[in-house]
């Protein structure tokens, strides 16, 4: 710099950042992968939902233990079940599964549903054999009203 030499201010004239165009490739496999993120968290929710899904035949009782955070439990009597059955849909017969329904006298519990089980026409005669079992023993008849 030479002395007695004005110093001059820069005044802006044009200004701009980058516009957000450059990044809309981005923002559209984020919006799409976004949606595709949704299915897989449900069918994630859907397999432990069913994992923990559990069913037990007890001498004594039917028990079906679910949930995922809390656990729920409901059994039934085996001398209150009144009647057994067995269906299940398209899908299910192609896997060699079928769902088991039980109608019973219990008050808080009066249809279970036993979904997507292996062989259900023996597993409803399983449990038809524990039932006139534990009626023998406790004395229980079955009346039809």
């Amino acid at each position: 710099m030479h002395v007695g030499a004005q110093v001059r201010e820069t005044h802006v004239l044009w200004s701009a950042s980058e516009g957000q165009v450059s990044n809309a490739g981005v923002y559209l496999i984020a919006i799409l992968t976004f949606w595709l993120v949704l299915p897989v968290l449900y069918a994630g929710y859907r397999y432990l939902r069913t994992a923990r899904h559990r069913y037990s035949l007890t001498d004594q009782r039917f028990i079906e233990e679910s949930g995922i955070l809390v656990k729920h439990v409901e059994s039934v009597e085996l001398y209150r079940v009144k009647d057994i059955s067995v269906k299940g849909t398209l899908v299910q017969s192609i896997f060699g599964r079928g769902q088991v329904v039980i109608q019973s006298t219990d008050a808080t519990c009066p249809t279970l549903l036993v979904n997507a089980v292996a062989n259900p026409v023996a597993v409803s005669e399983q449990i038809r054999h524990a039932v006139e079992i534990r009626r023998t023993e406790r004395g229980v008849r079955a009346f039809d009203f």
